[in-house]
């Protein structure tokens, strides 16, 4: 940006009203005396001079209030107008800077300085200020907080009585007394005066920090130097660097109908332009343009220019359009770059990355891409365009471990080589299908037999392939077949062929418990012992696995006991010699019977369910020698049921 020091042309006093800016008060401190009357009616007890020769000062409301005078200034010290607003010190402190030539008029000095409360930037620095006793030549320099000055700048200020141009007036002025009643000047006559003085820094330090500004006294209007000078109070318009923006209108080609368009913001108002067109153009807005580099130079109230540059290119009639299709593809993958002109035709052609000079043609980028077509019609003008190919890094092949479980169980998938942001979709087909499942981790269903899943990781359009996991059950032993070996009219002897791979047996006798075969843990036999009045006995035996999902299921296997030996005699001699005198069966095994015996011609003679047997009656009468039949029913301590039929010869 370019800066100029401008000095002399930048003070203005008062007319500075043509083109009013925002001045706002600035807090200093500095002042060496009190010349305003704000309470009571002392005024010598409030004030600590007078503010020229008759000792003449300013009063407030309340102290025109209290003693019954018209007009004065503000209670609070704002001085307001348009634009412009100031603010003095407090009144019960030193309020003004009272100046005279070398200090020569008692209580003024020769030079006097303001030092900001808080430095800062300005753009134009304004006093409030008014001189006594005719008019006063000041000179004015700028301390900024870098250690600089700037050069010193010359200022008149006229007299608060009867000056052209005052900013503010119609206040009325008292003597410096100790007591009323006090006459108030000046009112008829608009007066007392006061005056601004407006000074803009030079522009290359317009953007430093003001610390104080030095006010000196050069040059008295009196020809008795009696002449002073009264500065009551500073503000400043904030330095705001001139900034612009742009809007510009491509040429079309070979012809001059572009333009430019600028706003510029800051610096002090009005802001004028001045373009390198022939002839000058002097608004914000160049038109008419070929194409070509153009500047503007900005410059501000103050005659501080910046300048701008901007270019005006040639516009092709025609329309271009450069596509991809697809746009967003995987790494790994091809898009097709089309180059589309409407309105016309186009000569050439000419694509980056890569200097590829076809009107289409098939990429593979690595990364995301941003191509940049440009065109040249047939009249030699170029049209640019671009497009950008989005591509998304195709994710690894998901690492899943095949498991074994157990039958009719679930298992829990983890994908090993998880990354965020990945996410995983998992499938019961190695392509197409629904989605069964997401995230890193997938439970099955439960498994019976050997089955296989696919996970693919996925990362924002694009998907690995697909991992393949086989969960497989794990094998149950071979059942073993069971078989009733040696068996007893009290026991059975079980036995089984070995189970390859079994780590053991158990058995179940009945429906009990499991225990341990009889032949121990790895025997192939179990023996049942102890066994009455039992029908039948079964058994169960399971081979056992390494894990217990991997045990058999039951070997089942039956027996019936044999019975007790029965015998039932063929023969019996009932003659009462204590000697095979009745007909029974026998045996140690037989807990009932139910016998008949049947004469030669089938009638039933005998009949009983006890023990005891028949003795060769009936109806109290013994029977004759000869055959005969009988039927029995016998019972056995097991339960077991017997039906045995015969003859039995009757010996007398």
């Amino acid at each position: 940006m370019k800066r100029v020091l401008i000095v002399a042309s930048m003070l203005v006093i008062c007319a500075c009203r043509l083109y009013a800016q925002t001045y706002t008060p600035i807090a200093v401190t500095g002042f060496n005396n009190d010349g305003v009357a704000e309470t009571g009616v002392n005024a010598e007890a409030v004030t600590t001079t007078g503010l020229d020769i008759q000792q003449k000062i300013l009063y407030t409301y309340d102290f025109a209030a209290t003693n019954g005078l018209l007009a004065g200034i503000a209670n609070d010290g704002l001085f307001s107008t348009g634009l412009r607003t100031y603010q003095m010190n407090g009144f019960a402190d030193n309020n003004v800077l009272y100046l005279s030539k070398l200090g020569g008029v008692t209580n003024t000095l020769g030079t006097g300085t303001l030092t900001f409360t808080t430095p800062d930037a300005y753009s134009k620095i304004s006093l409030l200020c008014f001189s006594t006793e005719q008019s006063s030549t000041l000179g004015i320099t700028f301390n900024y907080t870098d250690g600089t000055t700037s050069p010193q700048v010359v200022a008149s200020i006229l007299d608060w009585f009867g000056g052209i141009n005052p900013v503010f007036d119609s206040y009325g002025r008292i003597q410096r007394l100790p007591a009323g009643p006090y006459n108030v000047e000046g009112l008829s006559s608009n007066d007392p005066r006061i005056y601004c003085i407006d000074i803009a820094p030079a522009c290359e330090n317009q953007a430093k920090d003001i610390a104080s500004v030095t006010i000196e006294y050069l040059v008295s209007g009196n020809p008795s130097n009696v002449s002073r000078a009264v500065i009551l109070a500073v503000s400043g318009q904030a330095y705001v660097p001139v900034t612009v923006t742009s809007d510009v209108t491509k040429a079309t080609c070979g012809n001059s109908d572009g333009s430019i368009a600028i706003m510029a913001t800051g610096g002090a108002f009005p802001l004028t332009y001045s373009w390198n067109t022939t002839p000058v153009q002097t608004t914000e807005t160049a038109t008419d343009l070929p194409a070509g580099t153009y500047t503007c130079t900005v410059t501000d109230a103050n005659g501080c220019p910046a300048d701008f540059a901007a270019d005006i290119s040639e516009e092709s009639m025609i329309l271009l359009k450069a596509l991809a299709k697809p746009g967003d593809i995987c790494s790994g993958t091809t898009t097709k770059l089309y180059a589309i002109p409407t309105g016309g035709s186009m000569r050439s052609y000419t694509w980056e990355p890569g200097n590829i000079t076809d009107s289409s043609f098939t990429v593979a980028p690595d990364t995301t891409t941003t191509f940049k077509l440009t065109a040249e019609d047939q009249n030699g003008c170029h049209v640019i365009d671009s497009i950008k190919v989005t591509v998304t890094k195709k994710p690894a092949a998901p690492l899943v471990s095949a498991q074994s479980i157990c039958p009719d169980s679930t298992a829990v998938l983890k994908i090993d080589n998880a990354t965020t942001p990945f996410t995983y979709n998992w499938y019961t087909y190695p392509s197409g299908g629904d989605v069964e499942g997401q995230g890193a981790t997938y439970t099955t269903p439960a498994v019976s037999t050997e089955t296989t899943w696919y996970v693919e990781a996925v990362n924002g359009p694009c998907s690995s392939d697909r991992t393949a996991v086989t969960v497989s059950p794990y094998d149950r032993a071979t059942t073993p077949v069971v078989k009733a070996g040696d068996i007893t009219t009290s026991g059975v002897t079980f036995t089984w062929d070995p189970v390859p791979g079994a780590t053991g047996y158990i058995v179940s006798v009945d429906g009990a418990a499991y225990i341990t075969p009889s032949s121990g843990n790895t025997g192939t036999s179990h023996v049942v012992t102890g066994i009455t009045n039992q029908e039948s006995i079964s058994i169960k035996v399971i081979a056992l696995g390494p894990i217990s999902c991997q045990n058999s299921l039951p070997g089942l296997a039956a027996a019936k006991p044999k019975p007790g030996e029965i015998f039932i005699p063929n023969a019996f001699t009932p003659n009462g010699d204590g000697k095979n005198d009745y007909f029974k069966p026998e045996g140690t095994t037989i807990s009932a019977i139910d016998m008949k015996v049947f004469n030669q011609w089938g009638e039933l003679i005998y009949q009983t369910n006890q023990l005891t047997g028949w003795n060769g009656t009936y109806n109290g009468k013994l029977q004759p020698t000869g055959v005969y039949t009988y039927t029995v029913r016998i019972t056995l301590n097991n339960k077991t049921e017997l039906t045995r039929k015969g003859a039995i010869n009757l010996l007398r």
